[in-house]
């Protein structure tokens, strides 16, 4: 069960903003507060040809055919560290290593640089969010 909770004072600014911090929840992350989006919110606005037309979107969905290829990517960068990316997939750490470095080349993006785990990071929230 996933849920989107928002934060307005008004019912149907509360509903819209539950329905988008809906569409930001992850089986990672169940459950999304309107407020903590921040600046994110914004992405539920980009058009969703915008968003597939995108360069890294669009390489996320190659690693997305691959095996655990979004699982190891989401677990990466929700931890920003590849021993503990690697504690939560139960995977030792050189097993997630050679994984990112394939998924680092299929986006050709250096993952181990803070710009292109950013990248990595909008690249897959504006991709889960075209499945809305």
């Amino acid at each position: 069960m996933r849920a989107g909770i928002g934060a307005a004072e008004i019912p149907h600014q509360a509903w819209r903003e539950a329905r988008t911090a809906l569409r930001f929840t992850t089986a990672r992350t169940p459950v999304a507060r309107f407020e903590d989006l921040g600046a994110l919110a914004l992405l539920a606005h980009v058009p969703p040809d915008a968003v597939r037309d995108n360069a890294d979107v669009a390489a996320i969905a190659r690693v997305a055919d691959g095996p655990e290829g979004v699982e190891t990517l989401d677990a990466y960068c929700a931890t920003g560290s590849l021993r503990r990316a690697a504690d939560l997939l139960h995977l030792h750490h050189s097993s997630v290593a050679r994984r990112l470095e394939q998924i680092g080349v299929t986006m050709g993006i250096d993952l181990t640089e803070p710009a292109g785990l950013a990248r990595a990071r909008l690249a897959l929230t504006a991709w889960r969010l075209l499945d809305g």
